[in-house]
């Protein structure tokens, strides 16, 4: 028996539509096969379009290295045990220790694909609320915490992430992007490289600012070269130009907004001239960009990761929303829009306390939380400290912070606890340090509706998904992994927030008929209602998914911004704060002659949760990208095996030469190097950590928000052939 059930991918921002055709029995465990993925041609907004990664759905499913059990630690081997067994051990543990230690004593950590499952979004941070306890860690502070800080200082909220207009957009100016590869981080389109040709063929203009000639910008648009985590001083050129050689008319700004004037003032210092000078980006052409922004019939800046993990993730980001708001392309047609959903996301979190700042810190008093999470990169030192309320047990959903985190600090520091619990599909470096690992299901095993995401889609749309297949072995959804984690912990039955009801909720609605995540369906059912523009009804018959009305203009600023006095606050003091380290780092990230680090992605994987999947032919390993040039200089052939050597450690890889990217670059892509891992393709291929170089810790922290400093880092390149034996 074959039948075929629509579907959608959740591994990037996209979703695309997916139809999955599979064998067998319904409703049995291990009766059913994913025979193919293929794309949905009727999905009214992917409509066929989907990546390799979407397309290996089926193999991910029945890779024979998933986890299948539940496992314990027992003489340093993992051996399988029962749910039951896990649940009572880690539940007594972790009662226990907050017992003994108070409710900070256990951390969460939410990797980046518990953001693509609203149940394990809600009930991983049900549990630890429920518990007491502040102590949740997020992938997000690794990638785009200053994207989240800026927008709820600046709107009250992290969910206010604006999109481009790209439908109507004349003018689109992309920073540290790369759509062709990896979509565009925060923002929910559909071939993205295919909607950018689009603006350019209606006659729009398209511009990519990257340290390297990017997939993207040999496929569409313009390509200017900038030196890497110099993008702040370009913005801060253009705010300049725009403010004080075209004169924008900033009455409507002041309207809408407080702050104005000291926004402005931002950009006073920053020539062009100034900023050619770090920049490398000519005064001629920044002075063109910035003209060219300001009097386009819609224009949008956009920055995404290249930009985030940089030195001014946090100047970066609140430059490009003050801009876009200042010329007024924030909240118009062919500008940027803020869209609603299926439910109103943005009030929803208002209304229920998410996305705010609170009182919550670290120990030590320095980090606060951004979206409901600390920077990760303090939990070494939240583990390690002798606060009496440091971290002592650390639940781990869908991510691999070990690998992921910079300065290789976490994996020793993960030694130190008395409790580890890694929630995952794979055996992975941190699941390495763990005293139980937990086998979650994959997203053809779980029902979801993509919520957190509704405030970011371009073509505003709904769709829900049932499971496709039954789950295999005695894999569970991170909804009733933790809701019964919660209930063996002993959590208390109400509390501070919502999150405190949810195990309880489900134990009550897990009663009625239906599958084990009935309580998830039943609770987005009630969303949907109070949404009013589709019901969960309505998306089982359709599931193809449906259209929502378009974002309209002039439905944001003024009426949805949720500061206390409903403006946007133009002129937050740690940002204005922030400007003297431009001042300060001026001349150091103008130095000549020196090579800095920049990432990339591949587009056949993602992260580091890819490299074992069979369908996705992978790479050899990653690669350093070097300009022939500085090659040259340093005595580099094409194919040489070289040493990328940092202040936090060093590693070895080929080489590659190419004028694509800029002087005094080199590019090393992320998430390689799997050598604790037990997946056993991804150990067995070539690559390695380039985290390892990276430094971590508080002085590489970026101090507004706690992101991760990732980018723009000094390396030295030295080829391998030439250094001692004893070397390195």
């Amino acid at each position: 028996m074959t039948r075929s059930v629509r579907t959608f991918c959740r591994i990037c921002e996209v979703h695309c539509g997916l139809v999955v055709d599979v064998e067998g029995t319904p409703g049995v465990g291990g009766g059913e096969r994913v025979v193919k993925v293929r794309p949905d041609r009727e999905h009214p907004v992917s409509r066929g379009y989907c990546c390799v990664k979407g397309l290996g759905l089926g193999a991910l499913h029945h890779d024979e290295d998933r986890l299948e059990t539940p496992l314990k630690r027992v003489g340093g081997e993992l051996v399988p045990i029962s749910w039951e067994q896990a649940n009572r051990e880690i539940g007594a543990r972790v009662r226990a220790l907050v017992d003994e230690h108070g409710p900070r004593a256990v951390g969460m950590y939410q990797g980046n694909p518990t953001f693509f499952s609203l149940a394990g979004t809600l009930m991983s941070a049900g549990y630890v609320e429920a518990l007491g306890s502040p102590n949740v860690f997020a992938s997000h502070s690794i990638d785009v915490n200053t994207k989240f800080h800026v927008s709820t200082e600046m709107y009250g909220l992290s969910l206010v992430q604006p999109v481009p207009d790209l439908a109507h957009v004349e003018m689109f100016m992309c920073l540290g992007s790369n759509p062709l590869v990896s979509q565009m981080s925060v923002v929910q389109v559909a071939d993205a490289a295919g909607v950018l040709r689009a603006v350019e063929e209606r006659g729009g203009r398209v511009v990519v600012v990257d340290p390297r000639r990017t997939e993207t910008a040999r496929r569409v648009g313009e390509h200017v070269a900038i030196r890497p985590g110099t993008d702040a001083y370009l913005l801060a050129a253009m705010l300049h130009v725009v403010t004080r050689e075209v004169g924008v008319d900033l009455a409507p700004a002041r309207a809408v907004a407080r702050g104005v004037d000291a926004f402005v003032a931002a950009g006073a210092p920053w020539t062009p001239e100034r900023a050619e000078a770090v920049t490398g980006v000519p005064a001629a052409t920044i002075r063109e960009l910035a003209t060219a922004y300001a009097a386009a019939d819609g224009a949008a800046l956009y920055c995404s990761t290249g930009v985030n993990m940089g030195p001014f993730g946090s100047i970066c980001a609140w430059l490009v929303q003050g801009l876009n708001l200042l010329t007024g392309n924030l909240d118009r047609r062919g500008g940027l829009l803020v869209p609603r959903g299926a439910f109103d996301t943005l009030r929803l979190a208002d209304l229920v306390g998410l996305g705010r700042f609170d009182e919550h810190r670290t120990t030590d008093g320095r980090w606060h939380r951004v979206a409901g999470a600390f920077p990760v990169a303090a939990l070494a030192d939240e583990i390690t400290t002798e606060h009496p309320d440091r971290t002592r047990a650390l639940f781990v959903t869908s991510g691999n912070p070990v690998h992921s985190v910079p300065g290789g600090r976490l994996g020793a520091a993960l030694e130190r606890l008395d409790l580890v619990v890694s929630v995952d599909l794979y055996r992975n470096e941190t699941a390495a340090h763990a005293d139980y690992v937990l086998p979650a299901t994959d997203m053809l095993e779980r029902s979801d509706f993509p919520a957190s995401h509704q405030s970011l889609q371009v073509v505003p749309h709904a769709q829900w998904t049932p499971p496709v297949v039954a789950p295999l072995g005695e894999r569970r959804t991170e909804w009733r992994i933790f809701s019964d984690l919660a209930l063996a912990s002993g959590v208390r039955p109400w509390g501070t927030t919502p999150a405190h009801l949810l195990p309880r909720l489900n134990r009550l609605l897990a009663r009625l008929p239906g599958s084990p995540q009935v309580g998830f369906e039943q609770l987005l059912a009630v969303l949907l209602r109070w949404g009013r523009r589709t019901t969960l009804g309505e998306l089982r018959r359709r599931p193809e998914g449906v259209l929502l009305p378009p974002t309209e203009p002039g439905t944001f600023l003024g009426r949805r911004v949720a500061t206390p006095d409903g403006l946007v606050d133009l002129a937050p003091a740690d940002l204005v704060a922030d400007l003297e380290r431009l001042a300060a780092m001026e001349a150091d990230l103008a130095r000549p002659g020196v090579l800095r680090l920049v990432g990339r992605r591949d587009r056949r994987s993602h992260n580091s949760w890819m490299h074992n999947n069979p369908y996705i032919e992978q790479p050899d390993g990653n690669t350093a990208l070097l300009h022939p040039l500085d090659a040259e200089e340093r005595a580099i052939a094409d194919g040489d095996e070289v040493e990328v050597r940092g202040e936090a450690g060093a590693v070895r890889l080929p080489a590659r030469l190419t004028t694509d990217v800029a002087r005094g670059v080199v590019v090393v892509p992320h998430g390689w190097g799997h050598r604790a891992s037990g997946a056993s393709r991804a150990r067995a291929r070539a690559g390695v950590n380039v985290n390892e170089v990276v430094p971590g810790g508080a002085p590489h922290m970026e101090p507004v928000s706690g992101q991760a400093v990732m980018l723009a880092h000094v390396v030295e390149v030295v080829p391998v052939a030439a250094l001692s034996p004893t070397s390195g």
